[in-house]
């Protein structure tokens, strides 16, 4: 990358019978700064949509940051967290007040503005998805390489007894069928 003093950066690019070209360097469409408010916001509401339009990029461009860089992952489910921690928190705060919060402007639209029996289904499925599940019945067993092993030796064995039968069986066939010569067939 080259600075020109003017526009920002600048990149050199050629190519296979290409003469080298001077261009504007790629800008990063979600770099740190976007995704910082983008995580700011998903914090403060849980809501990757808005956040997203808070952030200025697509709802498609943050989930393929996700999916791409680990780090942003780890970061996005940290603010979740955050996030419903925090709605917990304000439903609780609700329930002791009476219920009776009037919500005011706010320049990161949170949690507070959010119905709460919506509230409370979002974390009853927000805890679902980190419980356990319950399978029921005998844990999975796991063979040893012996009984795996012993297994497979048995299994092998059952196939080549058969496949000696059915030599045996062909060889009887065919011993049986070579002096009569062919059926005839009927209709």
């Amino acid at each position: 990358m080259v600075g020109d003093g003017q526009d920002g950066e600048t990149a050199v690019q050629g190519g296979i019978n290409r003469a080298l070209q001077v261009r504007a360097a790629p800008r990063e469409a979600f770099g740190a700064e976007k995704r910082q408010v983008f995580l700011d916001h998903l914090a403060a509401c849980c809501n990757v949509t808005r956040a997203a339009e808070a952030a200025g990029v697509g709802v498609s461009t943050v989930y393929d940051a996700r999916r791409r860089d680990p780090a942003f992952a780890e970061q996005w489910a940290q603010a979740l967290e955050l996030g419903y921690a925090t709605l917990e928190a304000l439903l609780i705060e609700r329930a002791a007040g009476g219920g009776g919060y009037a919500p005011g402007a706010t320049p990161v639209p949170g949690p507070e503005t959010i119905d709460t029996a919506l509230a409370l289904d979002l974390l009853r499925l927000h805890r679902n998805l980190k419980a356990p599940r319950a399978t029921g019945g005998a844990p999975p067993r796991r063979a040893s390489e012996e009984a795996l092993a012993a297994s497979i030796l048995a299994k092998l064995d059952v196939l080549e007894k058969r496949r000696a039968r059915q030599r045996v069986a062909a060889a009887k066939a065919a011993r049986d069928g070579a002096g009569s010569g062919p059926e005839p067939r009927s209709r």
